[in-house]
């Protein structure tokens, strides 16, 4: 009976060693709290399987690799879309790629270059942005859970647009007698306007001249004009009336070019883009 007792005990005394010792073995399964480079490698395959995708107009696998979470997911399917039936031929490159990864969820910064011709007349075209892609790890593999900055899938979601005006100095001496034209080089990308055939922008002076340019498309998003109706006089300008009119009597003064993009991406309000020209 002693001896039945000892052993009682003795079992006793072994059951919270062997809890614990049960309670610890899930946490060894755990997740490392730091993932290793196999995770960044698998993140940055699953962004470019969509890429490829992305190329050859695969809305199936792209839809099956994004996160139904996704903030603005139709908007972004939708304007996938419509780039895989007005823009052929879409090459998509990454470059100064950093990948930055946790446990389950991965953030990649890189800077891209997106070239294609369009559908319409097959004119080459360039877009160029810095995104920041967030992948998350679900069940089946990684997922894309979020776009910020510019978005290289869809020329309608959202790109910052730019505006170059060239030269940035006119000679007044070079300005012709109104009415006249002057060799002035005005450029506009937006690639969400593409499929537009022209886009008006606004051209303004510190004398008071207001007036409407319109810019005619070159390639899908990308709008050029070569010469700008500017011409002196000695009386002040009429505004709204085609011409950039500069008064011989108040210079130098300054020509500014102004465009609106309404949808610059990443959630972004309006941006106004100025170009100014000084005419002395």
């Amino acid at each position: 009976m002693k001896a039945v007792r000892a052993i009682a005990l003795l079992l006793f005394a072994c059951l919270p060693a062997a809890s614990a010792l049960a309670q610890s073995s899930p946490a060894e399964e755990k997740k490392p709290a730091v993932a290793g480079f196999d995770d960044m490698k698998a993140a940055r395959a699953a962004l470019d399987e969509i890429i490829r995708a992305y190329e050859t107009g695969d809305i199936g696998l792209i839809q099956a690799r994004l996160d139904p979470a996704m903030i603005g997911y139709q908007r972004f399917i939708d304007g996938m879309r419509r780039d895989s039936t007005s823009l052929k031929q879409i090459r998509l490159h990454l470059f100064e790629a950093n990948v930055t990864a946790g446990p389950d969820v991965a953030m990649i910064q890189a800077a891209w270059e997106k070239r294609f011709f369009g559908v319409a007349d097959f004119t080459p075209g360039l877009f160029t942005g810095r995104s920041t892609f967030l992948m998350h790890r679900a069940k089946d593999g990684w997922r894309m859970a979020a776009v910020s900055g510019d978005n290289p899938f869809s020329s309608e979601s959202g790109v910052l647009a730019t505006l170059t005006v060239m030269p940035s100095a006119i000679p007044f001496a070079g300005i012709p007698v109104c009415a006249g034209t002057f060799p002035v080089s005005i450029e506009l990308v937006d690639p969400d306007l593409a499929g537009l055939q022209s886009v008006t922008i606004e051209a303004f002076t510190s004398q008071g001249d207001r007036e409407s340019v319109v810019l005619t498309a070159i390639s899908p998003g990308r709008f050029r004009r070569a010469g700008l109706p500017l011409c002196q006089d000695a009386i002040p300008p009429f505004s709204s009336n085609g011409t950039v009119e500069i008064n011989n009597t108040a210079v130098p003064a300054t020509l500014t070019f102004r465009y609106i993009d309404a949808n610059p991406g990443a959630n972004r309000p309006p941006a106004t883009l100025v170009r100014s020209v000084t005419i002395r």
